[in-house]
């Protein structure tokens, strides 16, 4: 399960997509849609708020590209009326839009909840001054430039790396969220590229933290729809959110909170919750999962093999990965030799080897067919095993289960 916070709001699997309002004090700003000046922005929050924003996200410099940039003196100056009116008259949770650690810590002392450095903690003092507030941080993925990451592969080294650099600053991981920096940052970045993180955005789960998709009325939305101009991209926008959603996005930040809202519900309702048992202190989690038994059969049969092999075939063809939490040492160690003897494995922290005393966790790696093996055996070992047994095959049904699927 993942969970966390953005200030006061609590996000993550078990809680509803939360919608992000955006306000640009920047004259700059790409979509000129979402642009107050300093008198008009509270009346932007209160109406986003009232459409169902339940963050406002404010910032005073575009970081569009060719954009010129601004003195941190200019910033501060477009950002502190807006942010003390916004603060002042609603409750609701305020987002600040900043790479300048004083301008953060300025923000933060006035009352802000959360930091939003697009520029994936360049200055190094930014998770200082984030862990120093107990504020909420919003990383994006970026190295030298923002958003300047190609591909998912780097985009999740990265936000891994950064995200250490966070908690070793005294940053509470429960309040670190991640964005994988989607958009025409740079000129090399193409919609291809765009698209290609998109469609893997549910890779980003790995990193064990809240992820916010970002996309609304971007450059690949109007590339791909041949709409160049941003007030002509609400429905791409709210197509790519729906995919974001399904694929795990658990912040949305957008401009058109009203239209994005029911959107935003359909896809989280598609989604699910987790594929998770529970029996006390064990836990089964569903992390990934290929193939499906009936499935294989039916390509099995296709291909002409022997219907004689469809079950055994089906069963080593599908593969699951699947986190168990709450185990002993030698739980986990007698797992790992059941996974090696059927040709599968498992992961063991390097702890467990020295009988640490902690719960333990486990991922386990193997087809259906090694799985099944695994649990057969498990059922007469001692310990807890017989226990985990279960919640291992519990959790393999509720994959394909209804009994995931909720709405509101």
């Amino acid at each position: 399960m993942i969970e966390g916070f953005i200030g006061p709001i609590a996000v993550g699997d078990g809680q509803p997509v939360r919608l992000m309002g955006v306000i640009n004090l920047s004259r700059e700003s790409f979509y000129q849609g979402s642009v107050a000046g300093p008198e008009e922005a509270l009346s932007l929050a209160r109406s986003m708020q009232e459409q169902g924003a339940e963050i406002i996200d404010v910032g005073a410099v575009s970081t569009a590209p060719g954009s010129p940039p601004i003195s941190e003196e200019l910033e501060r100056q477009r950002l502190t009326p807006a942010l003390s009116d916004i603060l002042d008259s609603l409750d609701i949770t305020v987002s600040v839009d900043t790479q300048m650690p004083a301008i953060a810590a300025d923000a933060l002392a006035r009352g802000a909840h959360c930091i939003n450095d697009v520029s994936g903690l360049a200055q190094p003092e930014m998770a200082a001054v984030v862990a120093e507030h107990d504020a909420s941080l919003i990383i994006m993925a970026s190295r030298k430039k923002a958003g300047d990451l190609l591909s998912l592969d780097e985009i999740i080294t990265l936000l891994g790396e950064r995200m250490r650099v966070a908690e070793s600053a005294g940053v509470s991981t429960e309040k670190i969220i991640l964005d994988p920096g989607i958009g025409r940052w740079i000129p090399e970045k193409t919609a291809a590229h765009d698209l290609a993180i998109l469609d893997g955005f549910s890779r980003l789960r790995c990193l064990g933290r809240p992820v916010m998709a970002a996309l609304s009325r971007k450059t690949f939305i109007g590339e791909c729809l041949h709409q160049p101009d941003p007030f002509q991209r609400l429905e791409g926008s709210l197509a790519a959110t729906a995919i974001a959603v399904y694929l795990g996005a658990h912040v949305v930040r957008t401009h058109d909170i009203a239209a994005s809202r029911q959107t935003v519900s359909m896809a989280r309702a598609v989604r699910g919750s987790p594929v998770l048992a529970v029996d006390g202190d064990l836990v089964v989690e569903a992390l990934d999962y290929m193939g499906g038994k009936e499935d294989l059969a039916q390509i099995l049969c296709r291909t002409g093999v022997d219907e004689r092999g469809f079950a055994a075939l089906s069963r080593k063809g599908s593969f699951r990965l699947l986190s168990l939490r709450g185990l002993s040492s030698m739980e986990a160690i007698i797992i790992k030799q059941e996974m090696l003897a059927r040709g599968g494995d498992a992961a063991v922290p390097k702890l467990a080897l020295r009988c640490d005393p902690r719960p333990e966790e486990v991922i386990i790696m193997g087809s259906l067919h090694q799985i099944a093996g695994l649990v057969r055996n498990l059922g007469s070992q001692p310990f807890r095993l017989s226990r985990l047994a279960r919640l291992i095959d519990e959790a393999l049904d509720l994959i394909d289960s209804p009994e995931r699927y909720r709405w509101e």
